[in-house]
């Protein structure tokens, strides 16, 4: 039984599901209608009335015993109202999740409840009804695993002396528990994910899931899973992919893809870390789009409430906001904790302030910092990629240096211009490849290497400095990958990270 159910889940994902959120996961097909009661599918829009049809995938809009819907091929509407009177039973039946994990289930109505397990609820007075569970959770000190849930009856009438069996079935959110390496390999990029029991010591483990996505160079997850991107060619385009494709099954389709016109690199900025149009994504808070892109732009696509749909052509579409106010190419994207915008440029790490993002602005930015070593001849250190820690320090990775530097959350705190120096600077093997690193939920940070492999740096080798003489050996190598790693990224992010893929 609990196969049929994910493998239901996993069909309704890919062809009903744009994403999910912590109360409404995204759900599939409702079931068939039952006289005088609206369907039971998890999320579907069903019909209420004998017979009635299956729900479509989206939000469940039926109510408990609400409005009839069409009458079904065998029989005539049900009806319109739901009695609120006398007393019956809700069986309650929780399926899916480890032992160690409790569900979260919201019972709403004449009786309403927060449950964490299988029950039974007797003598619960009459009425309308409706079920929701939220995203749970297991304890892993590297990446968790995220659990959706999907109801077999998400609203229903209890009639007196009546009984009511709603089950819940969790499944594991694809993406989950893993570190995804976004891999550079002769035939293009390939998203390997690696789970954190692979994850313990160094070798060339066998990915846990494994997908052939036609993104470049940038990845990022939003809330749900989904997985966003670019392409540059034939044209650059935004792309999201639902978490279900990460399982490699079938051929891909993105449920979102839409075609930019962007201004070509001039020929002295082309030598940057990439030469497309399109350098880095990031996702905001509210899970908005930023590109940092060629002519020392960053640009914002808002999120989409809705798709041109994966078998029409890409639309096209126009930034919904411009910031122009560089002197130097913009390379990578990221947010801090007050929803700041930090851009690296020219090796400078500069702030657009939250204020200033919803509009276009030509102006510079609030603040550029210039970060060098504590020599006592200084040299100024480049940022080409950047995340933050749990803490709120910045950390660059300067790729012609095969190094990592810590900005500390005190010397990010100022207007105009400044040059600070690195509180931490950690030199690695004169062979490493830098790209985007990544924190695990335990503080430690994930680096690319050479020869497509990655790294691990724990929260101790992260507080000395190194020096090219006597570089940082990282704790763990994962290596064997393919000709590169371009990006690294957790599902879900660590708790606290300033990410749209963060979770509680």
């Amino acid at each position: 039984m609990r196969a049929v159910l994910l493998s239901l889940g996993l069909i309704s994902t890919i062809f009903f599901a744009c994403g999910s959120s912590d109360s409404e996961p995204a759900s599939g097909a409702g079931a068939a209608g039952v006289a005088g009661k609206p369907s039971g599918g998890s999320g579907g829009k069903s019909s209420a009335g004998a017979g009635g049809e299956s729900g479509e995938g989206g939000t469940d809009t039926a109510g408990a015993a609400g409005d009839a819907g069409a009458a079904g091929a065998a029989g005539a509407p049900g009806p319109t109202v739901c009695v609120y009177s006398g007393k019956g039973e809700i069986e309650l039946v929780v399926e899916g999740l480890p032992q160690t994990v409790a569900a979260s289930i919201t019972l709403s109505g004449p009786h309403d409840a927060l449950e964490s397990e299988s029950t039974t609820l007797s003598d619960v007075p009459g009425g309308a009804y409706s079920v929701s569970a939220a995203r749970v959770y297991d304890a892993d000190p590297l990446v968790r695993t995220a659990y959706d849930a999907q109801i077999s009856s998400p609203t229903f009438c209890l009639e007196d002396g009546g009984s009511q069996i709603v089950t819940v079935s969790y499944s594991k959110v694809t993406p989950s528990n893993q570190l995804w390496a976004l891999v550079r390999s002769a035939g293009g990029a390939l998203q390997r994910g690696f789970a954190a029991s692979a994850l313990t010591a160094s070798g060339s483990p066998a990915e846990t899931l494994g997908a052939f996505l036609p993104i470049e160079a940038s990845m990022a997850f939003d809330r749900a899973g989904d997985l966003w991107g670019f392409r540059l060619e034939p044209q650059p385009r935004v792309v999201r992919y639902a978490p279900a494709w990460l399982a490699g099954v079938g051929v891909p389709l993105a449920d979102y893809e839409f075609s930019l016109a962007l201004e070509a690199c001039a020929p002295a900025e082309a030598n940057g870390i990439e030469s497309g149009q399109i350098k880095s994504l990031a996702l905001d808070a509210s899970e908005n789009v930023w590109l940092s892109v060629c002519d020392r732009k960053v640009i914002r696509l808002n999120r989409p409430d809705s798709s041109p749909g994966s078998s029409e052509e890409p639309e096209d579409i126009t930034p919904n906001v411009t910031l122009s106010g560089f002197t130097k190419q913009t390379e990578d994207l990221a947010f801090d904790g007050a929803g700041n915008l930090w851009v690296a440029a020219g090796g400078q790490v500069q702030r657009f302030d939250r204020a200033r993002l919803d509009t276009n602005d030509s102006r510079a930015p609030d603040f550029v910092l210039t970060v060098t070593t504590d020599d006592a001849a200084p040299v100024a250190l480049t940022a080409n990629f950047l995340a933050f820690d749990l803490a709120g320090n910045l950390w660059a990775a300067d790729v012609a240096r095969h190094a990592l530097f810590e900005i500390t959350k005190t010397d990010l705190a100022h207007e105009g211009t400044n040059t600070v120096a690195a509180k931490v600077r950690i030199a690695l093997d004169g062979s490493a490849e830098l790209a985007r690193p990544a924190f695990d939920d335990e503080g430690s940070l994930w680096v690319s290497l050479a020869n497509g492999s990655f790294g691990k740096l724990t929260a101790e080798q992260l507080a000395v400095s190194s020096s090219p003489a006597a570089p940082t050996v990282p704790s763990v190598v994962i290596s064997g990958l393919g000709v590169g790693v371009d990006a690294l990224a957790f599902f879900p992010t660590a708790t606290g990270l300033p990410l749209a893929s963060a979770q509680p």
